[in-house]
């Protein structure tokens, strides 16, 4: 004779199986859900780009390149990047102004509903951060009414079968439902400007950005002023024109006129073997001057940071939200991003070859205590190192000799004000005196050229 109980117990857990089997197929990290069909630009650590149209899996994600690219042995037309790997994701972006009509309004109305969700949206995010708090507590719950249940009605659940209804339950329901973690801080950051530390390399740099949402592996950021770097190499005698630059190379001078409507960034120059940093602000239609150091050459290689407003999901392996960025005044926000899509970050382990450019560096200074462009990239390299009460002094030395430095003294009064920012979050009134007494925005420091 068949065993109802049996029969019954079998059933459940088929039907439990049958849900939870069905939540795993269609779960999609949250972030990554909301960038499907739109084309983007994924970054690896080991630097490779790869860029596509996005498809979102449990499993893992695939870029459907818009043109198939053929070698000598196939043809490919996508790539696969699986659930595994994403720790090896450096960042992914999406570039606003180069989306088509239909993504426009599709971003768009993904903004607006996560920034003004309705009356369901908002419930089901609701439902869904419970059950990601007190997963654990329902399954508590939920073992002790199933084991009430097999007492009560022991015909209809054969025995054993409250605890494998309470596994059954628990992981392959509650777990899947309670699976994206709920984290109240974040939360509350939902649809307001936000300065995320992110590590680069071997370096830690911050960005601001409007915070939209977070799952278990990612946080994504809209409207951030990314500094895109670009290598430009310009031969003797001639002009390199990009969309945003034009360089003339001219005997021992090359001149960079900036034609973009935001300021660039001149990181630095190679002539041969030897690189000098510039770190030089150029703003709109601005022209400076760079000295090469000699006559002949084959070759100036020049590194730049120009600024691109991009949407970025990053891991939160790599990066964390570190202050709301909200409490600026409106009139000085501008300025505020500026400083820190042009900052000089921190060193997460410093190498044989920064060693050896501060050691360069400190030997320049100490035979021309009138090197401002040498004390200022000794300041950078400090400020990188968080020896921050060195970097000031050279920096403000640097100041001091502004009419010397390629841009006028902008970066490293820019560098003084991360200086003042860096200070502001350890001791506050200690800050607000630094804010004080620093050098203007846009002015002229103070001309003291007192020596180191």
């Amino acid at each position: 004779m068949i065993d109802l109980s049996l029969l019954i117990t079998i059933g459940i857990i088929f039907v439990i199986s049958l849900i939870g089997a069905y939540m795993r197929s269609t779960r999609k990290d949250r972030c990554l859900r909301s960038w499907e069909r739109f084309h983007v630009t994924l970054e690896r650590t080991n630097n490779k780009l790869i860029w596509g149209v996005l498809k979102v899996e449990p499993t893992g994600m695939e870029l459907a390149y818009v043109d198939a690219i053929q070698d000598d042995q196939h043809v490919e037309s996508s790539y696969l990047l699986y659930g595994s790997e994403y720790g090896e994701i450096q960042a992914i972006y999406r570039y606003p102004e180069k989306l088509s009509e239909w993504c426009k309004q599709q971003r768009a109305r993904d903004i607006a509903r996560s920034f003004h969700p309705g009356p369901l949206r908002r419930l089901g995010r609701s439902t869904r951060n419970f059950l990601s708090t007190a997963t654990d507590s329902l399954n508590e719950v939920l073992g002790i009414v199933l084991g009430r249940m097999q007492k009560s009605a022991t015909r209809y659940l054969a025995d054993g079968g409250a605890s494998s209804l309470k596994t059954m339950v628990g992981s392959k329901v509650l777990g899947q439902v309670g699976s994206s973690m709920y984290d109240p801080l974040l939360e509350s950051y939902i649809g307001h400007r936000v300065v995320v530390e992110l590590e680069e390399g071997d370096e830690v740099h911050e960005h601001v950005g409007i915070f939209k949402e977070y799952s278990s592996d990612f946080i994504e950021i809209l409207d951030v002023h990314y500094p895109h770097p670009q290598t430009l190499d310009v031969a003797p005698t001639t002009t390199l024109e990009t969309n945003s630059l034009v360089v003339l190379a001219d005997k021992n001078i090359v001149r960079v006129r900036n034609r973009d409507p935001r300021p660039v960034l001149i990181a630095s120059l190679k002539v041969g073997d030897r690189e000098q940093m510039v770190n030089a602000v150029v703003d709109n239609d601005e022209v400076i001057e760079l000295n090469i150091g000699q006559a002949n050459y084959d070759q100036v290689r020049i590194k730049v940071q120009i600024i691109r407003e991009l949407d970025m999901i990053l891991p939160r392996t790599r990066c964390v939200v570190r202050h709301r960025a909200e409490n600026v005044k409106k009139e000085d926000l501008q300025r505020v991003i500026l400083d820190f899509v042009f900052d000089v970050g921190r060193l997460v382990e410093p190498g044989r070859y920064r060693e050896y450019v501060e050691a360069s560096l400190r030997q320049d200074v100490s035979n021309n205590p009138r090197d401002a462009l040498a004390a200022a990239n000794l300041g950078y390299l400090l400020i990188q190192k968080g020896q921050i009460e060195e970097a000031e002094k050279w920096l403000r030395h640097a100041v001091s000799m502004e009419e010397s430095l390629p841009d006028g003294g902008r970066h490293a009064r820019m560098k003084l004000r991360e200086i003042e920012r860096r200070h502001s979050t350890l001791n506050p009134e200690l800050g607000k005196a630094r804010v004080e007494a620093a050098p203007p925005a846009d002015g002229k420091g103070e001309r003291d050229a007192g020596s180191m």
